[in-house]
C-alpha cells in the first residue's frame, strides 16, 4: 500500500513539473518553423498491379467528344489510359539516367544504350495490340537490350510492403539500387500504358484495363519479367527489407509477391555473378503492433527457402540505419522520443556549444518510474 501512495505522489509531482517547464518551453519555442514529418510508413507503390488480381474497379473520368480519341489533346485530363506524352517521357528518362544519373547507376565501361532504339523495341510489342493479349515473353527484347552488360554487385536491395521506406534507404541509386533504379525500369516507373487495335494512335488513352481475368500473365508481363530479370542480374550479398508490421492481414513473406515468385527463384547459385549471402530486414513501423520478426511465422518459410536454395543467410530486426528513417517519419512515436531528445542534445552542442534541453517528456519520465515501480511491486 505505502508502494502504491508514493507512486500516485510521483506521478502528481512529475505532472506538475512537466506542466510548467511545458511552459516554460512553448515561450521559447514560440517562434520556431514546425516542419511535417514526411510520410514514409505508407504503401507507396509503383504502377505494379496486385497479385494475381486486383479488386478495385477502374473509375475513369468523364471525356467530351471531342477528346474521346486522345483525351491529350488540349486541357489536361486525368483518365485512367496511357499516360500522356508516353514517347516523350521514356526518352527524357532514358537519356537523364545515362547522361545525368549516369555516375549513380553505371561503371565507365558500360556502354550507352540508344534509347529510340529502346522505345521502339518497347512500343513494337504494345501498340495496336490488345493489353490483354501479353504476356511474360512480350517485353523480352526490351530487357535484354536495356539491361545488356549491366550486372549489381553487393548493392541491389529489394523490397516488399516497403517501397518508400526501402528507396529512401536507397538513396535512389546512390547507396543501394532496387529494380526500379535500374535503365529499364527507371524509364516506366510510374507510367501507364495499354495497346488498342483499329485506333489511329495505336494507344488507348482513355481507359487501360484493370486486370484481365482469363490471362493473368498480362497483368505480370511487364513487372514480372522485370523482376525477374534484375534479379538474374544481382550478385555478391544482397538485401530484402520487409514489413513485420503489417496490418492488412498480410503475412511479412507471401507466396505470391514479386519477390516469391520471380526473385528469389531467379538469383544465380553459380557463376561468376552469383549470390552469395541475402540478408533480410524486417522493420516495425513506430506506435503499430510487432506482427512478425525474424524466426517467426511467414519469415521462417523465407529462411526455409533460402535455406533450400543453399544461400547464407541472415535476418535482422530493424537495423540502426533504417530506425533512424522510421523515426523521421515518425518523430512523435513512443519509441522515438528518447533517440529524438538525444540527438537534439547532441546537435545543440555540435552548433551552439550548449545543450538548451533542460527538461524531459513526460512520458518518458513516466516510463522510467513505470518501470522501477513494476519491478518493486513485483518484488
Amino acid at each position: 500500500m505505502f508502494y502504491h501512495q508514493l507512486y500516485l505522489v510521483l506521478l502528481l509531482v512529475l505532472v506538475t513539473i512537466n506542466i510548467n517547464s511545458l511552459a516554460l518551453t512553448i515561450d521559447q519555442k514560440s517562434n520556431t518553423v514546425h516542419l511535417e514529418a514526411p510520410n514514409l510508413s505508407g504503401q507507396y507503390h509503383n504502377n505494379r498491379p496486385s497479385l494475381p488480381f486486383s479488386s478495385n474497379v477502374n473509375k475513369i473520368e468523364l471525356i467530351s467528344k471531342a477528346d474521346i480519341i486522345n483525351p491529350c489533346n488540349g486541357t489536361f485530363m486525368k483518365t485512367n489510359g496511357t499516360t500522356c506524352g508516353l514517347k516523350e517521357i521514356m526518352l527524357g528518362r532514358c537519356y537523364q539516367y545515362q547522361y545525368i544519373q549516369r555516375g549513380l547507376y553505371l561503371s565507365n565501361t558500360t556502354a550507352v544504350k540508344n534509347c529510340t532504339e529502346l522505345y521502339e523495341l518497347f512500343e513494337s510489342e504494345v501498340r495496336f495490340k490488345p493489353y490483354c493479349n501479353m504476356n511474360m515473353s512480350t517485353y523480352e527484347k526490351y530487357f535484354q537490350r536495356a539491361l545488356e552488360g549491366v550486372h549489381v554487385i553487393n548493392r541491389a536491395i529489394f523490397w516488399s510492403g516497403t517501397y518508400a521506406i526501402t528507396h529512401t534507404y536507397s538513396g535512389h541509386g546512390h547507396n543501394y539500387i532496387t529494380l526500379e533504379d535500374t535503365l529499364a525500369a527507371n524509364m516506366l516507373d510510374g507510367l501507364m500504358w495499354c495497346g488498342k487495335e483499329n485506333d489511329p494512335q495505336g494507344f488507348d488513352y482513355v481507359s487501360c484495363p484493370n486486370n484481365c481475368q482469363d490471362n493473368r500473365w498480362a497483368d505480370l508481363a511487364f513487372w514480372g519479367l522485370a523482376s525477374k530479370t534484375f534479379a538474374e542480374r544481382v550478385a555478391g550479398e544482397i538485401y530484402v527489407v520487409l514489413n513485420g508490421s503489417r496490418t492488412d492481414g498480410r503475412p511479412s513473406y507471401r507466396n505470391g509477391s514479386y519477390f516469391a515468385e520471380f526473385e528469389l527463384p531467379n538469383f544465380q547459385r553459380t557463376g561468376p555473378y552469383r549470390v552469395t549471402k541475402i540478408n533480410i530486414l524486417v522493420l516495425h513501423t513506430p506506435d503499430l503492433p510487432v506482427v512478425e520478426r525474424c524466426g517467426d511465422k511467414s519469415i521462417i518459410h523465407l529462411e526455409h527457402l533460402i535455406r533450400d536454395a543453399q544461400f547464407e543467410y541472415i535476418c535482422i530486426d530493424d537495423p540502426d540505419e533504417l530506425l533512424l528513417i522510421m523515426c523521421g517519419d515518425s518523430w512523435g512515436a513512443r519509441e522515438c522520443e528518447v533517440a529524438r531528445t538525444a540527438l537534439r542534445r547532441a546537435w545543440d552542442l555540435k552548433v551552439l556549444g550548449k545543450s538548451n534541453a533542460n527538461y524531459y517528456p513526460l512520458s518518458l519520465l513516466l516510463l522510467f518510474f513505470t518501470g522501477i515501480f513494476r519491478q518493486m511491486l513485483s518484488n
